[in-house]
């Protein structure tokens, strides 16, 4: 007997309603029955349900690593600010200091001893990485993560830049770069050729993941050129995208990259409080580069925008890593974001959409790009 032969509805029309609920709800409605459980956690109703909420524009959250052992969730829905508190240690020797990226629902986190922890905020479904066996001492050496999600062969990859400090006393004459792809599918790690560009940066910044592709800030040979490296997943290698053409090229490197509405960002800090935003509204086309700036905010060190809470221009910003505050770009006003828990600096703070893909599932599932 069908879970829907009660219900005066065709299971397709409620199938479609399911689809529209959020993730925490479908999570509460697999608790009814088995038969209901079973519908909830196919991988076809899972996978529409994930592209419905894009399609929907469903807001991102933010999460923040408060402690090395806990972390918050956070909704802002106009005014109002929602914090859920959560009590993460999947082991006495995690101790989380870095948010690495994230990915349909999936957030990838550093922990202090160099390992890689991949959780689902909403479901608290985790899975531990395995230690690269290629990794190097990071005693003279650093290291730069990303995460995404490769469209062609349906593969969630952790991707891993690593070289030797040479300004460092240990190693003071080597130069040489590695690359190590972690496949979620596959469950190993390997080594591949290494990046044509030079990411020896003052800012050991993450990957951050747009079309496909991860993207870092980097130096191209030999005039050392800035360049925006594009690493694309699927062939797992560097196209460079196209800068806005106005910036310096010597010196853009500096700069920081984000995703804000699905689209690549550059943040420039040209003068004292104030930055520049520039927005690639089409991906890879050069003239699709658009600009709003932020300005008036105080900052020490840095002023990440995060995303956009409202239609009419409201942006969320990581200040030094010691508040959030609101910048409304058509007003160019700001008002401090109040986080219940939130009283001191701040480890780490990034974005997620709530899903409910598992990192430990093997059958992991993506969305079309």
């Amino acid at each position: 007997m069908s879970i829907f032969s009660k219900v005066n509805l065709p299971e397709e029309l409620l199938i479609n309603i399911f689809c529209r609920l959020p993730a925490k709800s479908i999570g509460q409605l697999r608790c009814v029955s088995n038969p209901l459980n079973s519908l909830l956690t196919n991988k076809h109703f899972l996978k529409n349900h994930f592209t419905s909420k894009i399609h929907f524009q469903e807001p991102e959250k933010l999460m923040i690593l408060s402690n090395s052992t806990s972390f918050h969730t956070i909704t802002i829905k106009y005014n109002n600010v929602f914090s859920n508190f959560v009590n993460f240690q999947p082991t006495p020797s995690d101790h989380f200091v870095e948010i690495c990226g994230s990915c349909n629902g999936l957030v990838l986190i550093l922990n202090n001893n160099d390992s890689l922890v991949l959780i689902n905020p909403l479901t608290l479904d985790f899975k531990k990485i395995p230690s690269c066996p290629f990794a190097l001492d990071p005693i003279g050496s650093f290291s730069m993560y990303g995460f995404g999600y490769d469209y062609v062969n349906e593969d969630y990859k952790i991707v891993v830049i690593s070289r030797y400090d040479h300004d460092n006393e240990y190693e003071p004459d080597i130069l040489d770069m590695f690359m190590d792809i972690y496949s979620l599918k596959v469950g190993s790690w390997k080594r591949i050729k290494s990046s044509p560009y030079d990411h020896a940066v003052a800012e050991l910044a993450s990957g951050v993941f747009v079309n496909g592709a991860l993207h870092w800030l980097a130096s191209k040979m030999p005039d050392y050129a800035s360049v925006i490296g594009g690493f694309v997943l699927s062939d797992e290698e560097f196209v460079e995208v196209p800068a806005p053409s106005c910036l310096d090229k010597s010196k853009f490197v500096f700069d920081k990259l984000v995703v804000l509405k699905g689209c690549l960002c550059m943040i420039d800090n040209p003068e004292g409080s104030r930055i520049n935003v520039w927005m690639m509204k089409e991906y890879g086309v050069e003239e699709s580069w658009t600009k709003f700036c932020v300005d008036g905010i105080d900052f020490y060190d840095f002023l990440k925008p995060l995303c956009f809470i409202r239609d009419d221009g409201e942006v969320v910003l990581n200040v030094d890593g010691e508040k959030l505050m609101v910048y409304n770009v058509q007003e160019e006003n700001s008002r401090d974001l109040e986080v219940d828990g939130i009283t001191d600096r701040f480890d780490s703070v990034g974005t997620f959409v709530e899903s409910l893909v598992s990192p430990a599932d093997p059958n992991l599932f993506g969305i079309e790009a």
